[in-house]
């Protein structure tokens, strides 16, 4: 374990070079991108289940049986396909962020009490309608949080699949440090992982803030 100088130094050094940003980069648009798909896939899905009884019977116990499945478990398949790099990163981070997500969204779909479905039908509603201007807006603090929680997940697993299965970015940089014996980069890539994180659920609980203006203490951690 190196003291908290060498860390520090071996920090400023990969900033002052250029090379850790260079690789958070690359993680940052890895994650972000597979926060995206398997977000929105994940939200569609479950909303859908949620809304729909017949829809989530017909797909709840293949997305029971997928939910629990580890996401590096799927990495050999991603490399028979998809090859090494964003791609697999991609669709890795995608997979695993997509079922916080989807477990959320299946919640929050009944999130709308009674009384929200009485006056919709009141005030002459349809359907479509009550799905567009009550039950979305009702599940949207539930599909929030579990969007926030696959964020997190995306950015773990775009490190993990990169240290597995790609030729840079964090996790590759912080598993070729770990091998050349050099433990004060390795957790100075540590480091920017977790800065990373940071940055991404600031952004994101902004984005929260600024989406949910009408609920009582949105923005709060």
């Amino acid at each position: 374990m190196p003291p908290a100088s060498r860390v520090a130094a071996a920090l400023w050094e990969l900033a002052a070079s250029g090379e850790v940003f260079a690789e958070i980069g690359r993680t940052a648009g890895r994650a972000v991108a597979g926060f995206a798909l398997g977000g929105l896939a994940g939200v569609l899905l479950g909303f859908g289940c949620g809304v729909f009884p017949g829809f989530g019977r017909a797909v709840g116990t293949t997305a029971e049986f997928l939910r629990p499945m580890p996401s590096v478990a799927l990495i050999p398949i991603g490399i028979l396909f998809l090859g090494l790099g964003f791609g697999l990163c991609v669709a890795v981070a995608a997979f695993a962020c997509c079922w916080p997500a989807y477990v959320a969204a299946r919640a929050g779909a009944g999130a709308a009490g009674p009384e929200l479905r009485d006056t919709a039908r009141a005030y002459g509603l349809g359907r479509t309608e009550s799905i567009v201007f009550v039950l979305a807006p009702a599940a949207l603090p539930q599909i929030f949080a579990g969007l926030r929680t696959g964020l997190a997940v995306a950015v773990a697993v775009a490190v993990t699949t990169e240290m597995a299965a790609a030729p840079n970015g964090l996790g590759s940089f912080i598993l070729e440090a770990s091998m050349a014996g050099r433990p004060e980069r390795m957790y100075a890539g540590i480091v920017a992982v977790g800065a990373l994180g940071a940055a991404l659920n600031a952004l994101f609980l902004a984005l929260r803030r600024r989406t949910l203006v009408w609920l009582p203490g949105t923005g709060r951690p």
